[in-house]
């Protein structure tokens, strides 16, 4: 068994906001809904191997502690990158030998990202 996918809710009319996050901002590469999923709103993206889709929810709550976590080469790029766009970026030292921080999307959703060599399932 793998994982195929990570979904993440999203209020509806918001795909630009999404887009202009998860591509123009993180890097990942945004791939084609299939029909009939893209007539309902959302948005995927990729990043490497590791897929996330958005999808309209309504009415849409985000998600404060459930999240997907990506391993990045280039963590301390990427935190000053959020920073800058006045994204949050929260550190995480409880798990010592683990580089890693938090952060939110543009619709409050938690996102989680890991140096390179840290992940979960890299040690």
């Amino acid at each position: 068994m793998k994982l195929d996918h990570v979904q993440l809710a999203m209020p509806v009319g918001n795909e630009a906001k999404a887009k202009a996050f998860f591509s123009d901002l993180l890097g990942m590469q945004e791939l084609e809904k299939p029909e009939p999923l893209a007539s309902r709103g959302g948005c995927w993206f990729a990043l490497g191997k590791a897929h996330l889709h958005l999808g309209v929810e309504t009415p849409f709550i985000p998600q404060r502690k459930a999240h997907p976590a990506f391993v990045i080469d280039e963590l301390d790029t990427l935190a000053s990158l959020l920073a800058a766009a006045d994204y949050p970026v929260i550190w995480d030292e409880a798990i010592p030998d683990r580089r890693r921080f938090y952060t939110n999307d543009p619709f409050g959703n938690r996102i989680e990202f890991i140096q390179a060599g840290d992940g979960f399932t890299e040690k």
